[in-house]
């Protein structure tokens, strides 16, 4: 009986770190039940979100998890952003860079991102 119940909790556990994204969000924004973003991508390595942010001192990672509430997905079949309301977004971008652009443009236009895209803008002007 105790090692159905251990092999029960394995494959539980094993099926709730499959719906995690690899890297997680640094950030929640408190006006939303999940408080967070989802981008999933096709790359399997996290070090292609390391590259600097328009030669600023953040990655481009750190952009997105921190500034725009969004964790980042990795190995996913497609890239594409999840909202925190569960709207899925096609991302028609390939690298890396783009891909950050252009699902900061997205949160941009979004009615809790706008706040989130100002502050980082007026942060990155000053830096």
């Amino acid at each position: 009986m105790r090692s159905i119940i251990v092999l029960f909790w394995f494959f539980s556990s094993l099926n709730f770190a499959q719906d995690e994204p690899e890297m997680k969000v640094y950030i929640k924004n408190n006006n939303m039940e999940k408080g967070y973003r989802t981008l999933k991508t096709t790359f399997s390595d996290s070090l292609i979100f390391k590259k600097k942010y328009k030669g600023s001192n953040y990655s481009l990672d750190y952009v997105l998890r921190y500034y725009y509430a969004t964790a980042i997905d990795l190995d996913c079949n497609k890239n594409e952003l999840i909202s925190m309301s569960g709207l899925v977004f096609p991302i028609e971008s390939v690298k890396p860079d783009e891909i950050v652009e252009e699902v900061m443009t997205l949160i941009g236009n979004m009615y809790f991102g706008r706040k989130e895209d100002n502050d980082f803008k007026k942060k990155f002007k000053k830096n």
